[in-house]
């Protein structure tokens, strides 16, 4: 049925349909392979890295062949030689190592340009949106039922990171946010706030697996979930009075959950005082944080975590102790290798300081230093700024949810690393720029 639906459709829109198609199958694939591989069947472990190649060929295959807009493929080649130079020529690491490098960059670069080919199209347009009501809230469920799986098996903590598998746990919880705001948000009647509250209450109750895998994020996401969920008019204030006591009545149904599986868990972090919270994000002796991360990973299976604002407040220590990166980096790929192609020297080195949780902006600096970090604030800006040819506006709350994702990212993890996570967040961006009709109906709202 699906081929006949294609074939009757004109060419151009035949295209789009095998886009959305193939969009949908990655975005699957990806995002629950890892828990069939950690939880279900082992053995399809050694299979995790040819999949993973075979999913980012995929989608760098389809965005050669439809994209064709000047702008997407100057950025993309334009990337691609500076990282060619800074990786093989100044690091002298191999073209192959950068090969693989630039694969955590393919969901950055090329799932948007995709995108924007899918939406040209307003029958397109549509049938990706209605598509994305179905099966953004089969994912929803999946992701509740990967973790609560995770939860009684390990307890919480990073090993919960739902279909994605062990240690994404931050990305499962943020995408589940992004995921339910986006479908809730084309229910919401401004003029009802409440009532169609209750009336869509299960992308609401679907939130309450991301208080179970130990995920601090999930606090912040859930007060930016219902400040920007109604549109920002004149009645945004007499909204706020609904909604904040509907935020602090829902923050603490996450903490006391929060609490309670943390509580049932040997390796749930707990936080009984202000101190507990600033030792959790940052250590205060640089001096020790390499033989402390040594130590752990001696007596923990090979695995350590950095906090995170210690690894950025590292970085000084890293530019004393390897001079002459800090401008460009030590090239693509760092974070990459051990299965089929060798880590770096410097990523043997460092090991320590690599693994665990890693702020974007971190991520970046030791690939790309400074350089990748100004590309990096520039391509934020742009992407912001340039208006897609068929759009006539935006969706606010949708485009302010997303920059305070990336805003988060830049200092939580690495997530736009993944293509999982791109496809989604591209997708949102997208779907964000609204067409004639679309804009008339945000209007009389």
């Amino acid at each position: 049925m699906v081929t006949d639906m294609a074939t009757a459709l004109p060419r151009s829109e035949r295209i789009r349909y095998v886009c959305q198609l193939v969009f949908w199958a990655v975005f699957w694939v990806w995002g629950t392979f890892g828990f069939l591989a950690d939880d279900v069947f082992r053995p399809l472990q050694q299979a995790r890295s040819t999949v993973l190649w075979a999913l980012d060929a995929v989608m760098v295959m389809m965005a050669c062949a439809v994209v064709r807009r000047r702008w997407p493929i100057v950025i993309t080649m334009t990337f691609a030689a500076l990282a060619w130079l800074i990786t093989c020529r100044i690091n002298h690491e191999s073209t192959l190592f950068w090969i693989n490098g630039m694969r955590e960059f393919v969901g950055l670069l090329m799932v948007y340009p995709v995108m924007l080919y899918i939406m040209d199209d307003e029958r397109s347009r549509e049938q990706f949106l209605d598509a994305f009501d179905r099966q953004g809230l089969y994912f929803l469920i999946v992701q509740a039922f990967c973790i609560i799986v995770q939860l009684f098996k390990y307890g919480a903590g990073d090993l919960v990171g739902g279909g994605f598998g062990h240690y994404f746990s931050g990305q499962v919880s943020v995408t589940i946010y992004l995921i339910s705001f986006f479908l809730l948000r084309r229910r919401i009647d401004p003029n009802h706030f409440l009532y169609s509250l209750g009336q869509n209450k299960v992308y609401v109750i679907l939130l309450l697996p991301t208080f179970v895998n130990e995920t601090k994020v999930s606090f912040v996401m859930l007060a930016l979930y219902f400040l920007l969920l109604a549109p920002i008019d004149r009645k945004l204030l007499l909204r706020m009075v609904i909604i904040v006591p509907v935020v602090a009545l829902l923050l603490w149904v996450g903490l006391f959950i929060y609490n309670y599986t943390t509580s049932l868990s040997q390796s749930g972090i707990h936080f009984s005082s202000v101190e507990d919270v600033v030792a959790y994000f940052v250590l205060d002796d640089l001096e020790k944080v390499e033989g402390d991360a040594r130590w752990n990973m001696e007596n923990n299976r090979g695995i350590t975590d950095v906090p995170r604002f210690t690894k950025l407040a590292y970085l000084a220590v890293l530019n004393e102790q390897e001079p002459g990166h800090m401008l460009t980096g030590f090239g693509v790929g760092q974070f990459k290798g051990g299965t089929q192609i060798a880590t770096s020297d410097f990523a043997r080195t460092y090991d320590w300081l690599l693994m665990g949780s890693v702020p974007y902006i971190f991520h970046i600096y030791i690939q790309l230093g400074i350089v990748g970090l100004v590309l990096l604030q520039l391509y934020v800006v742009f992407l912001a700024l340039k208006r897609p040819h068929w759009a006539s506006g935006r969706d606010v709350n949708l485009q302010l949810m997303l920059l305070a994702v990336v805003l988060i990212v830049y200092l939580y993890n690495d997530m736009l690393r993944n293509l999982a996570f791109c496809l989604l967040f591209f997708s949102l961006l997208a779907a964000s720029w609204q067409r004639d009709n679309e804009q008339q109906m945000l209007d009389k709202e």
